[in-house]
């Protein structure tokens, strides 16, 4: 992958001039386009093309990437041969049969379920809390506690339910309800789902596509309140493509990840199947940053084993919890780096033991 430099690739190939040629009609608005997206049956124009951020987005299917990715998901080919593709490298006759994906649907999956109408219920709410977070001081104070400050606040869209300004805006903008009950962020008598919770959402351009509500202290249950929607990966947008990602378990551990600019997402949780970790496979090394427990160093075990010698393991020092209880220490940066250094060292043969004995 060394032979393509793949930022001139992509400025050489203007995503709408890219998707022009493959026969779809682009309409401008603002500084956006918009079209029919050509992998679902698409009755109204729902892709949205963003030219500043060479990237699109489909609010119909969930399709979304760069110009590269676009390629590969239109033609059905492996990374490579998209690249070649777009670099007159290769001629589509000529892509060998290994370099093509089996179908289009081997590419990283984005959330299908929801409407357009649902992005706007939810990207709704997570404009409400972000402005009700900033007028809270015990919310803050919390987040201040944890590490986490002012820049990764409006970096990840940070948010706080006060238990009422939600409802109460969607009534005025007309916005369904019901439907917002069924997505779980109100409850059948209307009060919301998130009511004293920092609320982290997970964006997809600049719509919201999910969320997790976290209370301000442990005598909430349960302490992850997420959607009534499928759960997606927790900082998709900012892993891929990336050659070193970093993966994590826990929201908070994502967040501290943001503020040290690393290229980092959230499972969410250790339990993961094979065919989501899709969105790793252009990743040369996958530094995994687990819980200091059990059930961290298992699922490390089984990531190690799916990712092979790409898998670097980084071990948290001994008696830290887990990375955001790393970030909080004086020399917690500087101690993880230095982690980082450490597990990069570290021959293939010696990743798959670098799991601590309980």
């Amino acid at each position: 992958m060394s032979l393509y430099d793949i930022d001139q690739i992509k400025q050489r190939n203007p995503i709408e001039e890219i998707i022009g040629r493959y026969g779809i009609v682009l309409l401008r608005s603002g500084t956006r386009l918009t079209g029919r997206c050509p992998f679902h049956k698409d009755e109204n124009p729902s892709l949205v093309v963003y030219p500043e951020t060479r990237s699109f987005y489909c609010f119909g299917c969930g399709a979304s990437g760069d110009v590269i990715d676009f390629v590969r998901r239109f033609d059905g080919l492996g990374f490579r041969a998209a690249l070649e593709r777009l670099t007159g490298g290769t001629s589509q006759d000529s892509v060998t049969r290994e370099e093509r994906l089996p179908n289009r649907d081997q590419a990283p999956k984005e959330p299908r379920s929801l409407s357009l109408d649902d992005r706007m219920i939810l990207t709704a709410a997570s404009a409400v809390y972000s402005d009700v977070l900033l007028r809270t001081p015990a919310a803050l104070a919390y987040l201040g506690g944890r590490g986490i400050g002012e820049m990764i606040i409006r970096r990840c869209h940070l948010g706080y339910s006060d238990g009422h300004s939600l409802s109460q805006y969607l009534q005025r903008r007309r916005l369904s309800l019901r439907r917002a009950r069924e997505m779980g962020l109100l409850w059948r008598d209307g009060g919301e789902k998130m009511a004293g919770r920092i609320v982290v959402p997970e964006m997809r351009g600049d719509q919201c596509v999910w969320m997790v509500g976290r209370p301000l202290d442990n005598a909430h249950d349960p302490k992850y309140r997420g959607l009534s929607l499928p759960k997606p990966l927790l900082g998709y947008e900012r892993v891929r493509g990336r050659q070193r990602v970093f993966v994590t378990e826990g929201t908070f551990d994502y967040l501290t990840g943001v503020g040290w600019s690393l290229s980092i997402c959230a499972l969410q949780g250790i339990k993961v199947q094979a065919q989501r970790l899709a969105f790793l496979e252009r990743a040369r090394r996958v530094f995994l940053v687990f819980d200091n427990d059990e059930r961290g160093r298992d699922a490390v075990v089984f990531l190690t084993g799916l990712l092979g010698d790409r898998a670097r393991v980084v071990e948290l020092p001994q008696g830290v919890k887990d990375l955001n209880e790393l970030g909080q220490l004086p020399d917690g940066r500087a101690t993880f780096f230095e982690l980082v250094r450490l597990s990069e060292s570290r021959q293939p043969e010696e990743v798959r033991h670098a799991v601590p004995a309980r």
